[in-house]
């Protein structure tokens, strides 16, 4: 999971939020069920926006159509903000419909908002919001290198209680991402290294800056999948000090 860079409101998401937040408020006071339609409406937006990648798990989706505009804060508990833009997510359906679903943790003691109160309040989520700029979610989430059967395999961990708690309801080390993120390392990270692995084995200091540039170009770029995954991977496989010999700065992934 990495930052993600959120733009202005779609001026067509404040017109639905409108009429459908009136009917809302209207079936609440009936004690009728709430139509929680419209939102969907942004759900290109919210596809560009996090570059067709899940807002949990990184994967790379091929289109938004049949995929989940996601609520960080359930529309079933928390229904006056199932059309606020800061509240709405592109996210795979393994991660929402089969994973965090309704979920979603606080901190032990913390007062639930009251209806129509404006986030966070005295709420402190153990969920991570990716497109809180206040949060760099891979200083909570890492990955780490494992042997598993003889296969080297590479897990989530979360450095912090809001990291783990992340792990657990989003299910980011469910054993087909493992699967992916091993296939990720072995093919793309490790193929994109060989360059540089060669022109350090020859001691071309020139050859290494240039191979660790374009392996970084390939797996860090916004559009890539997995790069919070693709730089905890650069800096095991090249560790802190050869970096600092050659000089090669290793940056965190941005929005």
């Amino acid at each position: 999971m990495i930052e993600i860079a959120r733009p202005p409101e779609p001026a067509a998401l404040a017109l639905v939020r409108g009429e459908k937040l009136a009917a809302a408020r209207d079936a609440v006071a009936r004690g009728i069920e709430v139509d929680f339609n419209g939102y969907d409406i942004v759900k290109e937006e919210l596809f560009a926006m996090q570059h067709r990648k899940c807002c949990y798990c990184e994967k790379l989706e091929e289109q938004a159509k049949y995929r989940d505009v996601e609520h960080y804060r359930p529309k079933a508990r928390y229904w006056w903000l199932a059309w606020t833009w800061e509240n709405l997510l592109f996210a795979c359906m393994d991660c929402n419909r089969e994973q965090k679903r309704d979920r979603f943790p606080l901190s032990p003691g913390d007062t639930l908002l009251l209806a129509e109160q404006a986030p966070p309040g005295a709420e402190r989520p153990l969920l991570l919001d990716p497109s809180d700029p206040s949060v760099d979610p891979t200083h909570e989430i890492e990955f780490r290198r494992e042997r598993v059967l003889g296969r080297e395999r590479w897990v989530p961990r979360g450095v912090t209680a809001r990291g783990r708690k992340t792990i657990d309801v989003c299910g980011l080390d469910r054993p087909n991402l493992l699967d992916l993120y091993a296939d990720h390392v072995l093919h793309q990270v490790r193929t994109k290294l060989e360059g540089f692995f060669a022109a350090r084995t020859a001691g071309d200091t020139q050859a290494v800056f240039q191979a660790w540039e374009r392996a970084k170009r390939g797996l860090l770029a916004r559009e890539r999948p997995f790069r919070a995954l693709s730089h905890d991977a650069l800096n095991v496989l090249v560790p802190a000090e050869h970096r600092a010999h050659h000089r090669l700065i290793l940056e965190r992934p941005r929005p």
